[in-house]
């Protein structure tokens, strides 16, 4: 049996680690705060397609305490990352995997230093509208589908993998939809093309994403931004899907008012994660060439917000 540990077993981390318990797996939690309610209290997920309740789980308040597992999955924050990436070596058997869930672009090198060859980072992409919600709760609204692809140095395209599989399986035992790409970069681009008009725009304009749909001007800029992000991706080397804007507009028109990721960081006076979602996909862009100014805008914008959250 693969054996998981789950480093920030949050909103995102919280519902994919416990849908892995839920479905058999060896899973073992580490908790910034409340691991011992959780402990005593079990693991509560409200979800669409089901309730449950975990009890007895492997909750840990230390790294010290977790033992060493097969899959390292990593929910944190990009912010977080400096912090999280050296610790992992102490807790992942040789020639094991991390699955680095998270927004953003640029992160999975840092994994793979840290790393040095001796295990495979394996990036993941949640689809999913899910909140923390109390000590021990997590609320999930919506979606839940992962994707997940190998990272290799370059961002070359590596292909499916064992471990890819391996984890796919694991997650077949849930309802949990996975996705195996062979393209890490092309799968984060198409993420891109919503994470950065929405976490952006909605922190700048203090706005749901319903908000944002029901205003045309609003509307219109996130298409603008959406046009730069898939001129990006196609000088990157990426074509997006067809098609793939418009049916992203359309979903955010009939999905229920959402806070997204960034706007709940400002909102509880967090950093942003400015760079791994807008700034590293600007960077890449403007390297190849590709003028960007509505993101490049978006940017100085939002450093010049999260200076006043990491100032303060």
């Amino acid at each position: 049996m693969t054996t998981y540990a789950v480093i920030g077993a949050g909103a995102v981390g919280g519902f994919y680690g416990a849908k892995l318990a839920q479905g058999g797996s060896d899973v073992h939690f580490l908790f910034r705060d409340h691991a011992h309610h959780v402990r005593t209290s079990g693991l509560d997920v409200r979800s669409v397609d089901g309730d449950f309740v975990l009890e007895d789980l492997s909750t840990h308040e230390e790294w010290s305490t977790l033992p060493e597992v097969d899959v390292v999955i990593v929910a944190v924050k990009s912010t977080a990352n400096e912090d999280v990436a050296p610790r992992i070596p102490a807790i992942l058997r040789p020639g094991g995997a991390v699955l680095l869930i998270q927004n953003g672009l640029g992160s999975e090198p840092l994994f793979a230093e840290a790393l040095d060859g001796q295990g495979e980072v394996i990036g993941g992409l949640a689809f999913i509208n899910s909140e923390r919600t109390g000590r021990n709760q997590v609320t999930h609204m919506g979606n839940g589908g992962l994707t997940i692809a190998s990272y290799l140095p370059d961002y070359v395209a590596a292909g499916i993998t064992d471990w890819m599989r391996a984890i796919a399986a694991d997650f077949e035992m849930t309802s949990v939809p996975v996705q195996l790409q062979e393209d890490l970069v092309l799968a984060r681009w198409m993420k891109l093309l919503w994470n950065i008009p929405y976490n952006g725009l909605s922190v700048l304009l203090q706005a749901s994403t319903a908000e944002i749909m029901n205003d045309p001007q609003s509307t219109e800029l996130v298409e603008a931004i959406m046009a730069e992000v898939i001129a990006a991706a196609a000088s990157d080397g990426r074509e997006l899907p067809a098609g793939l804007a418009e049916l992203m507009l359309d979903a955010t028109r009939k999905m229920k008012p959402y806070a997204t990721s960034m706007k709940v960081d400002f909102d509880k006076n967090r950093p942003l994660e400015v760079e791994a979602i807008v700034g590293e996909p600007l960077r890449r862009g403007q390297g190849h060439g590709t003028p960007m100014p509505v993101i490049e805008t978006l940017y100085r914008a939002l450093c010049f917000t999260n200076a006043r959250i990491t100032s303060s």
